[in-house]
């Protein structure tokens, strides 16, 4: 009876103990992957939670005990899935599904598909790349996209300043952006000073 209590309690401190450490260990490399993990991990450590309040509350040979260790079992799985290095861990599934997506993308935005050169110039943007992500929004801010001239004002403003930037919050304003409209009316940040 005594080891089984003590197994209860290991499972009560250890779930939540077994979670940091994962979570600590986790090393996606891109953004989304980084977003599904941690997605993945805030449910791991709610069920770990829920489950050892139902064990630290429930009888030892209960049902609610026992649905209370299926619900760690699968927290910790989840935990180890989210953060795993290994081929079929949640970052590496996103990871290949991201460069498989930016690889399409890529093809048709150097075919001339400004929309695609748009979610590409976004996705560098977030990445940091800001140089190919310039070209890419440029490409799709040229072909006349209202949001992607606002995208290409912003990462403007960002890397040289509001002069290299007030022309394309202009254009994306001309085609009804309501953001860049709101920054060039009078008293805004691009707009006149009456």
């Amino acid at each position: 009876m005594t080891a089984i209590v003590l197994l209860t309690w290991a499972m009560i401190l250890g779930g939540p103990v077994a979670w940091w450490v994962l979570r600590r260990t986790a090393t996606p490399r891109t953004p989304a992957a980084a977003n599904a993990s941690s997605l993945v991990m805030f449910l791991s450590l709610l069920l770990f939670l829920v489950a050892g309040a139902m064990l630290l509350f429930s009888g030892l040979y209960s049902v609610t005990n026992t649905v209370a260790t299926a619900l760690w079992l699968v927290a910790g799985l989840l935990a180890v899935w989210a953060t795993g290095r290994w081929r079929f861990a949640l970052p590496a599934i996103v990871e290949r599904w991201s460069d498989r997506h930016e690889a399409g993308l890529r093809a048709q935005a150097e075919a001339g598909n400004p929309q695609a050169a748009h979610l590409l110039g976004l996705g560098l943007k977030l990445r940091g790349e800001h140089e190919p992500a310039r070209r890419f929004l440029q490409q799709a801010a040229e072909a006349g996209l209202t949001n992607a001239q606002w995208d290409l004002a912003r990462l403007l403003d960002e890397i040289e300043g509001p002069a290299a930037a007030k022309p394309w919050f202009a254009a994306a304003a001309a085609g009804g952006h309501r953001g860049a409209q709101h920054l060039l009316r009078p008293g805004g940040a691009y707009g006149a000073t009456d």
